[in-house]
């Protein structure tokens, strides 16, 4: 009995019945995701926690998992955007501020924090963040209509609109969904995209596609009832290819040349050259003025890049090239791509524009620059662009890859760009306009989220 005394101790102090009870887990306050941003020189994380503090008052001290209506969660986005973008720690605190109280006061938190990237870009609408979401599709941007919808399903079904705001809300969703009818086609062409390349792929690039794959159907389910005429759009039995051919028809369209490639039973598609026109023109030699007069040297003329690959290729990849092949392929890329992105520096951003010179958001930029200098048509949001062509790693990243960065602090990336070579990528910056940054800046690899391959390299390229 001695002996069993001791054991039968030790059991009662170490079961769950006699244990200690573990402290809860500590829920993070607006002060700590402000000292979490690691893209902030200490000087400047003391000027925005001060801010902080100044504006939000308890709030600011608050656990953030406590709010019910997004209001903590739109406040965290709107200062993760204005770090990013280099807004000022007073306007972008205040900003956070007027989204946090503006989700308080049932304004739908994609709304919340649109308003205040309009305030960011000296844009904002007349008027108060509600009547921006009753008049959401007066203002339609595709990038934020999923969660809008999303959310306002939600609500409706939860009974969380104000009955005051129950009518306006429901004609809102009603014009949005006939809205959004282009980028369900979107959707659409980049599923049919995706289940055209699992036909050809293999290991884990088959593996990442079906993810992909997955992942679309999720986001056609969470925010896309309701869009289209008939269900069979939306039904998961049916191919994709037969589903876009579907809405292609209710909104009396005829299938483009690619989307009758995205077929999965038809004929692999031929790759496409360049379309930017007379790419050698920047680099022939003038004509001499005179007979006797010579011109200066000039550099030798770099061909233009290869062919690209469609949906379906069987082989999406260069052959295998020498080292020397290698360089030379990527200063084809480079000169191609600084032609096409010349007429886009200096364009001041747009949210939802997609026009060099006009304006323009990074997603529209990068669409954009693949669609003019290389027939390569992109999806029109970020999200979807993340799913498009191959993944590579950073240490691999060539001339022409999309490098993506999650802007909010939420996950999913909310940013793209256009990596140039030599550390360097051009994106449409909120408070500059289309620039070239280093990637390697404090925002930057900070929030960098991955990066997609589209153009055609060997599979050896940047290894």
């Amino acid at each position: 009995m001695r002996m069993l005394f001791p054991v039968l101790l030790a059991l009662a102090v170490g079961s769950p019945a006699f244990a200690k009870p573990a402290k809860p887990p500590k829920k993070p306050t607006l002060i700590d995701f402000v000292r979490a941003r690691d893209e902030l020189s200490g000087g400047d994380e003391k000027k925005w926690e001060s801010e902080v503090r100044k504006r939000f008052g308890a709030a600011a001290t608050s656990p953030m998992e406590d709010d019910t209506l997004g209001e903590a969660k739109v406040a965290r986005a709107i200062l993760a955007s204005a770090m990013f973008f280099g807004v000022p720690p007073a306007k972008g605190v205040l900003a956070a501020f007027e989204g946090y109280r503006g989700a308080l006061g049932y304004v739908p938190p994609p709304v919340a924090v649109h308003y205040q990237n309009l305030v960011f870009q000296g844009r904002e609408p007349r008027g108060r963040p509600i009547d921006l979401a009753f008049n959401f599709p007066k203002y339609y941007v595709d990038e934020i209509a999923p969660d809008l919808v999303a959310y306002w399903e939600t609500a409706l079904t939860a009974g969380k609109i104000p009955d005051l705001a129950l009518e306006e809300t429901k004609a809102a969703l009603t014009e949005t969904r006939v809205k959004m009818r282009p980028l369900l086609l979107d959707k659409l062409r980049l599923l049919s995209r995706l289940v055209r390349e699992s036909g050809v792929a293999r290991g884990t690039r088959k593996a990442e596609i079906e993810a992909n794959i997955r992942q679309v159907e999720a986001e056609l389910a969470r925010a896309f009832t309701g869009v289209a005429r008939r269900p069979e759009v939306l039904d998961v039995r049916k191919r994709p290819y037969d589903r876009l051919r579907i809405q292609l028809e209710d909104t009396g369209q005829a299938p483009t040349e690619d989307d009758r490639y995205l077929d999965p039973d038809g004929v692999p598609p031929p790759k496409r050259a360049p379309t930017v026109a007379d790419p050698m023109a920047e680099v022939r030699a003038p004509e001499p003025d005179s007979p006797g007069q010579l011109s200066e040297p000039q550099e030798a003329p770099v061909p233009p890049p290869p062919p690209q690959p469609r949906a379906g290729d069987p082989q999406p990849e260069l052959e295998p090239l020498p080292p020397t092949g290698v360089v030379e392929l990527v200063l084809r890329y480079s000169k191609h791509l600084a032609k096409v992105i010349a007429p886009w520096l200096g364009t001041p951003y747009l949210w939802g524009g997609a026009a060099s010179g006009e304006g323009t958001d990074s997603a529209g930029f990068a669409l954009g620059v693949f669609r003019l200098g290389f027939g390569i048509e992109l999806p029109r949001i970020t999200r979807d662009q993340f799913l498009y062509g191959r993944s590579v790693s950073k240490s691999e990243l060539q001339p022409g890859d999309l490098v993506f960065f999650d802007t909010q602090g939420a996950g999913p990336p909310t940013h793209v760009g256009v990596f140039t070579g030599k550390g360097k990528f051009v994106h449409a910056s909120i408070t500059k306009g289309v620039i070239s940054a280093d990637l390697d800046a404090r925002p930057y690899a900070q929030t960098f989220r991955g990066a997609r391959r589209m153009l055609a390299y060997p599979a050896s390229a940047g290894r």
